[in-house]
């Protein structure tokens, strides 16, 4: 068997299975360190004594190399290169308002300050992140004792897809952007130049950071649905089926032990998803900012083929129309995910409570549920809600500006058409 079957094939353990997304984000600079899988002492389970065992060789520890030190300043250099780099002025120059000039060079500040950050936490929260490659483990193998092996190679066989899938899907982006920006840039007043060709290659490499990135948190999302899903059925087959009498005698010894297994599982679980959310969630927290302006941009520009159909209009609804059908299906995947996971932690937390005791209420395991959030709000459909609402507020503000403000956004590239058209006749 060749070496990548052998690799595919011999998929294990959580570790491996998220080594496409650990690669990609070190790649990007994103994880500037290395895990390492040592053998070493038995490292006694916080969670279960059947753990023991499986931990028996396995140790996981974070090296800084000299080589993580290297990728990690270039890129923060290229992050950071709005405080001062000179190309941020041609912002100035462009024939739009101060207001659309502000923001967007407030964007992309934000966006290249967002993937600074992105990169300094997970480097800080490294000890947090072994822990949470630790409790996954310990998961896995309980999972592993009372009911079946969880598929990794399924999951990392969907890390691998969502990956592929994004950079397909950007490269599209890419060719739908060159076939409308020679319109656009035909059309307008401003010259190609070193400062236009670097403000294009900043936007291009932080976009595709910021969506390879959340992809990798989807990925994340799905092994933990995934593991919340299993565990969900298996305590339903374990409360609802019944058994033979011969099996129904079983010490009390032997009883607790699961229960305790289950009490174990789902707490694992709800620490993995909480400390995998403080690390990586502020690349999905951005997006979401992302996918607004992109999609109240898309909404002018579409607003304003209905008037007057210009090319360079046209040219502008392809390039934000594409971008924003793009951000609404990961955006919908995103909150299907960490809707699925809010559902199945609450519906889980019931039977665990249930297979201990019969009272209505366990303080420890009912209020305690799986919440994918940033701290400021919740990835599930109530945000869906809130984003739609926002929408609808800032496309009637931004319409209102367009039409009483002159030379505001569409407007101003529309009226410098025309100054190009009067000046080549």
């Amino acid at each position: 068997m060749s070496p990548w079957l052998k690799y595919w094939f011999h998929i294990g353990s959580f570790f491996e299975t998220m080594q496409p997304h650990r690669r990609v984000l070190k790649l990007f600079g994103l994880f500037p360190y290395t895990i390492v899988q040592t053998k070493g002492l038995p490292i006694p389970s916080r969670s279960h004594p059947s753990n023991n065992g499986c931990n028996r060789f396995k140790t996981l520890k974070s090296e800084v190399k000299f080589m993580d030190i290297v990728i990690f300043t270039l890129w923060q250099t290229f992050f950071l290169q709005m405080l001062y780099a000179s190309w941020p002025k041609m912002f100035f120059d462009m024939p739009m308002s101060r207001i659309i000039t502000m923001v967007t060079l407030i964007l992309y500040l934000l966006a290249g300050f967002n993937c600074s950050v992105s990169a300094t936490l997970v480097l800080l929260y490294r000890k947090k992140f072994i822990r949470l490659m630790q409790l996954v483990e310990e998961t896995d193998c309980l999972f592993k004792n009372f009911f079946y092996e969880i598929q990794h190679s399924k999951h990392h066989l969907v890390c691998v897809s969502l990956l592929v899938g994004s950079f397909v899907c950007q490269g599209l982006l890419l060719l739908n952007d060159v076939t409308a920006g020679k319109n656009l840039v035909n059309t307008t007043l401003v010259s190609q130049n070193t400062l236009l060709q670097a403000v294009g290659s900043y936007y291009y490499i932080i976009r595709c950071i910021h969506i390879s990135c959340v992809m990798a948190f989807i990925g994340g999302l799905y092994s933990f649905r995934d593991r919340f899903l299993a565990f969900n059925m298996q305590l339903r087959i374990c409360l609802l089926k019944r058994q033979p009498a011969v099996e129904q005698m079983v010490s009390f010894r032997q009883i607790m032990n699961q229960i305790q297994a289950f009490t174990a599982i789902y707490s694992n679980l709800c620490d993995s998803i909480g400390i995998f959310c403080t690390i990586f969630v502020w690349q999905p927290m951005m997006f979401c900012a992302s996918l607004i302006v992109t999609a109240v941009f898309s909404i002018l520009t579409i607003g304003h083929i209905l008037t007057d159909p210009a090319p360079i209009v046209l040219a502008l609804a392809m390039i934000y129309s594409a971008l924003t059908i793009l951000y609404t299906l990961i955006f919908l995947l995103l909150v299907k995910l960490g809707s699925d996971l809010k559902r199945e932690g609450k519906q889980t937390a019931i039977l665990v409570h249930k297979a201990i005791n019969q009272s209505s209420k366990t303080p420890a395991l009912v209020d305690r549920r799986p919440v994918v959030s940033c701290g400021l709000f919740c990835f599930d459909w109530t945000l869906a809600l809130s984003i739609i609402s926002a929408l609808a507020t800032y496309s009637v503000i931004l319409i209102q500006f367009e039409l009483g403000v002159p030379k505001f956004f569409i407007s101003a590239i529309l009226q410098q058409n025309v100054d190009i058209s009067a000046t080549n006749t």
